[in-house]
């Protein structure tokens, strides 16, 4: 029960630190609806994760891991279907600049959103998960 309260409360403020710093995740700036998507995204990922990456596992070997990204783009498209006021939408990324490094500005599509999306989400979210444990 710990591990589910940890995970909801992780992807709840993953979710509202990407749609409020990012973009490209819709959810109406419902509070309500915010909860729901991050429910529905804790239940896809404690219980349909682990099935998802056993039918991708030989991909996963192939390309050492590189794959993962479509069993967390699905997870994002799941939360959408179960939530019906939660979305990913295409955007514009602004990009990023530093003294080290600059991301440039990107237009997304929506495929490109969910798969940016998803990467940045589970990058966060391991982060964070490594972090508390």
């Amino acid at each position: 029960m710990k591990r589910l309260i940890r995970a909801y409360v992780i992807y709840l403020s993953v979710l509202w630190a990407i749609s409020s710093y990012i973009g490209g995740i819709e959810y109406g700036k419902s509070l309500q609806t915010l909860l729901a998507a991050s429910l529905a995204l804790t239940v896809a990922e404690i219980l349909l994760k682990p099935i998802l990456n056993l039918l991708l596992l030989p991909f996963n070997l192939v390309t050492l891991g590189v794959f993962r990204w479509v069993s967390n783009a699905l997870m994002l498209y799941i939360t959408a279907l179960l939530v019906p006021a939660f979305s990913i939408v295409p955007f514009t990324y602004p990009g990023f600049h530093s003294d080290l490094f600059i991301i440039p500005a990107v237009s997304l599509g929506l495929i490109g959103a969910y798969i940016f999306l998803s990467l940045i989400l589970s990058f966060i979210a391991s982060f964070v998960f490594w972090l508390i444990h």
